[in-house]
């Protein structure tokens, strides 16, 4: 993951002009670039070295997470240097000259200025690009995301590549629903996209997608990590903001944060309340093969989903040394979903006369609870980039579901009911240590050790309607608790450096699980070793063009009602049954990409990428009974993903941003189901089309389009959709106060259709999302505040809470 800093140079073990340093045969060019208005460092920076006579490119290097950059191996002559960052005016630094004489030339601050037309729009807007690609991963700006201003952390991963939204809100990272969500660096107790629904998207300040991680990162997901990262201060003084937002169909919401920072301390606290409603239509068409007989049974009907979450978050960072900071934060709050449908059913058998009509009412509430506790420490040593840090952290979550479902006759009299009961607390301890170590001028040793405590409960109980007695009645065969347990120990080590123009960075990680799940006197055990290697490389090619490959093995552990080894009812027409014995997926990732800088803000990429997951797990539909479908989990197989992803970000005008987004890729999923051998595969794409359009000073309008393409699962096909979002932003008052209409789905053209068949059974589903979905956000930003100097440690490095 920090492969970025182990293919550059480190400082050199003393300074030029000191006492006892030996001049080298050649010379040595080195400085800190920092940003002219706030005086950040910028990492990533590009510094190339041209020669005078011929403005040949001689020499080049990116700048470090300090800003600070290396250039060796100069020969005598004469050069120039050309500083460039996107955002930022470049910087050209004429007649340097190198000789015996002057070999050591240290150029200290570079500023860079912004290239904005003023003062405060550098100050508020910020320079940082809209999609910042970096050399491990991509960090996408949610400031410049105004489509999804008012909504969740989903919303504005529509926008970004390597992530497909489906028209329901679930997410896929390189076509895989499989990956870690991680919060300010922290895995959360909730699941994936259940954690990214519930954080609005006010409240983030980047989000970055890590497709390869390293060694050093946890190897769970599939398809890679969606780190978010929210909103810090780092001015000194009292500093707030205050975000209300209301929509059509009952959607409203709002978030405070207030922080104060004054030499060592910095406190901070947050609130936030959201509620979404998602009212649209569905639609289902199937037959099953039962015997002889064939059941068919088509359903209509219309749903409202509801999301409410609210929470507070607190923290404070202290200094306890010049080389020493302690940090402890918390979260708490509740997460609420409900949902209503209301269909009509119309159900027949062949042959025969048998032929009913039913109304159908389906009530569903489920949340709860859930709390955070984190705490961290980090110590530097005197050697530069030598250091320790310490994290401890504890969730825990009590979610309950109680789901009502009625199957009524025309004349309104009860044909079935059930209702389903769960109550699921879980809780996870994790301790991790990390450890840094420089070696020489251009290698770094990593190592550390992480563990995991999770346990979890299900207590599921089922009630029957009794026709006769007019009451739901508990039935015991379908009545289960299970426990889980699951405790997961790591250790891992990375070794990166530079050998010329290449880099390289290659890890290994050792996991040790111990997963217990007891149900109804059963017992699944998992006692296991697994092994996580990863190889990151670098080489710099002539004119600030790098190519970067790595690769990564990855696991994906099931979610614990995959494993639920009873059947629970949920409707009159539908069970589910987990697979204990399901196995882990294992997934080999490999990526090829290259990025190239033309002018100040124009950008292009290129990621290639294959994808080999084993053990694959789907979802599988098959006939239980008559007209009710099960639907469990099974390893299928494996599946393949070859593709190519690009980017393209212009400016093709002073007031017309342009970022193009595509991916292309051949899928595959091949394996055994019903004891036969199958085989599907798709080509699949998707594409992004954002505009973002500078009308005036304190005026935007952004217009983004989007499609995702159909696609292949083991039993069936989704349809591909597109849909255009629409936002116009308005700032006042000095940009104290801003105001932001969004509508998502302009013209009503996302649906989702899915239709899957087997042997014995066919379904068509279709569900359309009620749009256009029109919302309005004001924010108001209030401060007393100066910029702040950063304190350093004993070393000279900046110290800052993590």
């Amino acid at each position: 993951m920090l492969f970025s800093q182990n293919i550059l140079a480190q400082k050199p073990s003393g300074k030029g002009g000191q006492k006892g340093m030996q001049k080298p045969e050649i010379g040595q060019i080195s400085g800190k670039i920092i940003d002219s208005i706030s005086g950040e460092a910028l990492e990533y920076t590009t510094v190339a070295l041209f020669n005078k006579k011929n403005e040949k490119l001689v020499n080049g290097t990116i700048t470090q997470n300090n800003g600070r950059f290396y250039l060796e191996k100069i020969k005598p002559g004469s050069y120039y240097l050309k500083i460039s960052f996107m955002g930022y005016d470049d910087k050209i630094i004429s007649n340097i000259i190198i000789n015996k004489e002057r070999n050591l030339i240290n150029l200290h601050k570079i500023k860079l200025q912004p290239n904005m037309q003023n003062l405060q729009e550098v100050v508020i807007d910020g320079s940082a690009p809209r999609i910042d690609y970096q050399i491990d991963k991509k960090v996408i700006n949610v400031a410049k995301q105004l489509t999804s201003t008012s909504g969740s952390a989903v919303d504005v991963l529509e926008n970004v590549p390597s992530v497909k939204v489906d028209i329901e809100g679930n997410v896929s990272l390189r076509g895989s629903g499989s990956f870690t969500v991680l919060i300010d660096g922290r895995q959360s107790v909730l699941d994936a996209n259940d954690a990214l629904q519930q954080i609005p998207a006010s409240t983030i300040d980047n989000i970055e997608i890590i497709t390869n991680p390293s060694a050093k990162y946890d190897p769970d997901g599939a398809s890679g990590i969606i780190n978010i990262i929210t909103k810090k201060n780092k001015l000194q003084g009292f500093s707030g903001i205050v975000n209300l937002n209301a929509g059509l169909d009952n959607k409203y919401g709002g978030d405070i944060l207030l922080n104060y920072k004054k030499r060592k301390a910095n406190i901070y606290f947050g609130a936030d309340y959201n509620l979404r409603s998602y009212p649209g239509d569905r639609y289902t068409k199937r037959w099953t093969k039962s015997g002889d007989s064939i059941f068919n049974t088509i359903m209509d009907g219309s749903n409202n989903r509801q999301r409410e979450m609210w929470g507070f978050k607190t923290g404070m960072d202290y200094q306890l040394t010049q080389n020493d900071i302690i940090g402890i934060s918390a979260r708490f709050g509740e997460r609420k979903m409900n949902g209503t449908t209301l269909s009509d059913y119309d159900e027949w058998v062949f042959p025969g006369e048998t032929h009913n009509y039913y109304s159908n009412i389906d009530e569903m509430e489920r949340g709860g609870f859930f709390y955070s506790i984190n705490g961290n420490y980090q110590h530097q040593f005197k050697k530069k980039g030598h250091d320790i840090k310490l994290e401890a952290s504890y969730n825990t979550r009590n979610f309950k579901d109680n789901t009502v479902n009625e199957l009524q006759n025309p004349d309104g009299s009860i044909a079935d009911g059930k209702q389903n009961l769960e109550d699921g607390p879980g809780s996870r301890w994790v301790a991790k240590a990390d450890y840094t170590l420089p070696i020489g001028e251009k290698s770094k040793f990593e190592a550390g050790f992480q563990t995991r405590f999770s346990n979890s409960e299900d207590n599921v109980e089922l009630y029957n309607w009794n026709l006769e007695t007019g009451v739901y009645e508990l039935q015991p065969q379908y009545s289960n608790f299970t426990t889980y347990k699951r405790n997961i120990h790591s250790l891992y080590s990375t070794y990166g450096g530079e050998f010329g123009k290449l880099g390289y960075q290659a890890g290994l990680r050792g996991e040790y699980t111990y997963r217990l799940i007891s149900s109804n006197d059963q017992s699944f055990v998992i006692d296991r070793w697994d092994f996580f290697p990863s190889l990151h490389l670098s080489y710099n090619l002539p004119k600030d063009i790098q190519l970067m490959s790595s690769y990564t093995r990855r696991i994906q552990r099931s979610r614990g009602w995959y494993l639920e080894p009873f059947i629970t009812w949920t409707d009159a027409f539908n069970v589910r049954q987990g697979n204990p014995e399901l196995l882990p997926e294992y997934i080999d990732s490999f990526e090829l990409g290259t990025m190239k800088k033309i002018g100040n803000n124009n950008m292009i990429s290129m990621e290639a990428y294959y994808r080999i997951t084993n053990n694959k797990v789907e979802r599988v539909k098959s006939v239980y009974e008559g007209n009710v479908m099960l639907t469990t989990y099974e390893n299928v197989g494996k599946d393949y993903s070859l593709g190519l992803e690009m980017m393209f970000s212009m400016q093709l005008f002073d007031w017309w941003e342009v970022d193009l987004m595509g991916d292309l890729y051949k899928y595959k999923v091949e394996g055994i189901l019903y004891d036969a051998n199958f085989s599907n595969s798709s080509t699949n794409w998707s594409s992004r089309f954002n505009n973002t359009f500078n009308i005036k000073k304190n005026t935007k309008i952004q217009v983004n389009s989007m499609y995702n393409g159909a696609s292949v699962t083991a039993q069936g096909t989704t349809a591909g959709y597109y849909m255009i979002n629409f936002a116009a932003k308005q700032d006042f008052f000095d940009r104290k106060l801003s105001a932001t209409f969004q509508v998502r789905d302009v013209f009503s053209t996302a649906k989702h259709e899915f239709t899957s068949q087997g042997p014995d059974f066919y379904n068509y589903s279709e569900y359309e999302r009620k749009s256009p979905v029109v919302t309005l956000s004001i924010s108001y930003r209030f401060n007393n505040y100066r910029l702040e100097r950063k304190k350093s440690n004993s070393n000279g490095e900046e110290m800052e809470g993590f």
